[in-house]
């Protein structure tokens, strides 16, 4: 199943995403090195209020608005705040020119790859679940890598972790799944399995908030965007190529969603660590 696994890309934008969606583990360091505070809440099912203390900088309206901004908070600056934030955007620095070169289809959605149902979006693991299903139910014979992108795209949430300018922050997700190990195969694997009559779909999805997300939460840091959250998803993939028989993989992968880019609830900031067992 070599194109059921992805492609490593070995170049500096893959390092770079590195950088930029492995924000987890560098919370979890600071985490540790600053000791953890008081318990609060890791994020949950529905929208998420503005932690205590901060100050509300936007508004949520619906997506009809052509002025829509996802919401944004101002956290108390700690110091632990300060210390993570400062190493964050440090270490976001290196190759943003590589990235800022990068272009991906604009964001659209079509009979075969449907916007996520607007109740879904208002609840995070009910879309977590929608995406992950959407993403990967493929007939590679009767969609378009180019379309998969652009629907991601339509679902993107910024990444507010690393202090990216706007046009960059909204082009992580597009990145996470075109770089590295990834669900998106390449654009010639696209074309093989389409050739072969593959398709995927996907069973069995369990979602839980990553134990790092909840340490985070922990040792007092606030994200800027309230409804961020980074998951566990793991559960099923049925692979059926035509003349075959079915072929059924494990997979999980972390996904961080955030307040999405187009549209009120929440959307995709980055899909990483995508693993076949």
């Amino acid at each position: 199943m070599m194109y059921l696994r992805g492609v490593r890309r070995p170049t500096l934008l893959a390092a770079l995403f590195v950088v930029l969606v492995d924000v987890a583990l560098l919370v979890g360091v600071f985490t540790s090195l600053l000791g953890a505070g008081p318990p609060t809440s890791a994020h949950g099912s529905s929208p998420v209020a503005p932690p205590q203390g901060t100050t509300t900088t936007s508004t949520s309206p619906s997506s009809s608005n052509a002025h829509y901004q996802p919401l944004r908070v101002r956290p108390p600056q700690s110091a632990v705040e300060r210390a993570v934030n400062q190493a964050m955007a440090k270490k976001s620095l290196p190759g943003l020119a590589v990235l800022a070169t990068e272009t991906f289809p604009p964001p659209a959605t079509s009979a075969t790859l449907r916007a996520i149902d607007a109740p879904d979006a208002q609840s995070s693991t009910l879309y977590a679940i929608a995406f992950t299903q959407e993403l990967l139910d493929r007939d590679f014979a009767t969609s378009t890598r180019d379309g998969l992108l652009a629907w991601a795209n339509d679902n993107n949430a910024p990444n507010t972790l690393t202090g990216l300018p706007t046009a960059l922050s909204s082009k992580v997700l597009c990145v996470s799944l075109t770089t590295g190990s990834s669900p998106v195969p390449t654009a010639q694997a696209w074309t093989l399995l389409a050739k072969t009559r593959t398709t995927w779909r996907v069973s069995g999805l369990v979602v839980s908030v990553n134990p790092v997300w909840t340490q985070a939460m922990n040792s007092g840091w606030t994200s800027v965007d309230p409804l961020m959250v980074i998951y566990d998803v793991s559960g099923l993939l049925t692979v059926t190529m035509l003349g075959h028989s079915p072929v059924v993989e494990s997979i999980a992968f972390a996904l961080t969603l955030g307040g999405a880019s187009l549209h009120s609830g929440y959307g995709a900031v980055a899909l990483n660590y995508w693993t076949v067992n």
